[in-house]
């Protein structure tokens, strides 16, 4: 869980600065953030899909799993969510005491495929490199919503805390009941491959050049390992 706790970390950091000094951070530093977490995203997301094995499998995944996405307009939905709050409380600029930065921030913090991702590759391989980029994305945004909606942005390491830590415990011991060469073997290996393809499509988003609607290719990632069991057993 060392990607977690940096994260939660990350998330008391910048949610500090932003509580106690927001307006000493140059505005052009958190507008450039996340282009060069963009940059470093891509370069992450192209390694992992060039680990595919089985091309077929990648794109059976990210097409079968984005229609499904799609059809179920997860991507809406989650936006919906974060819609929902803000006209609950719509006074995102002053004090709305705790629950608003609370819930917003752990809808951010906990919803995306790098959570997913990351937390899944922390738990089997011990790799938090995913989660690392990701911490950096939340506290830098932790320091903008730290500064418009107060503490209430600090609890959600609570949620981020079991989210994404139940995720990691949960692969972690998933291991235990894999043969000795599970990490080169074929479901793991297209789980990295579109998780890979995930990271490109958010880093293309992060850049500014296209919203590729990344929520909605989630499912891919709980296809990829078995369409590639599948692909093993006829092969």
């Amino acid at each position: 869980m060392v990607g977690t706790w940096i994260n939660v970390g990350a998330v008391l950091l910048g949610g500090g600065i932003g509580l106690l000094g927001a307006r000493v951070i140059p505005e052009s530093f958190v507008r450039f953030a996340p282009t060069a977490v963009g940059l470093l995203t891509l370069i992450l997301g192209v390694r992992l899909a060039l680990e595919a094995q089985d091309l077929l499998v990648l794109l059976l995944a990210l097409l079968i799993g984005g229609g499904l996405g799609t059809w179920a307009r997860l991507e809406d939905r989650l936006a919906g969510v974060g819609e929902a709050i803000e006209r609950r409380f719509p006074r995102l600029g002053g004090k709305t005491g705790l629950v608003p930065g609370f819930l917003t921030a752990s809808l951010l913090f906990c919803i995306g495929p790098m959570a997913v991702l990351g937390s899944i590759r922390d738990g089997i391989y011990g790799d938090w490199q995913i989660l690392g980029l990701k911490s950096v994305m939340d506290g830098v945004s932790s320091i903008a919503f730290a500064a418009a909606l107060g503490p209430g942005v600090l609890l959600a390491i609570l949620p981020l805390l079991v989210y994404q830590g139940g995720i990691t415990l949960a692969a972690h011991f998933a291991v235990g009941s894999l043969p000795a060469d599970w990490a080169a073997s074929a479901p793991l290996v297209a789980l990295d491959a579109v998780g890979g393809a995930l990271l490109i499509a958010l880093s293309i988003k992060l850049l500014g050049l296209r919203d590729l609607k990344t929520g909605n290719l989630l499912p891919a990632l709980a296809l990829a390992p078995l369409l590639a069991f599948l692909r093993g057993l006829i092969a």
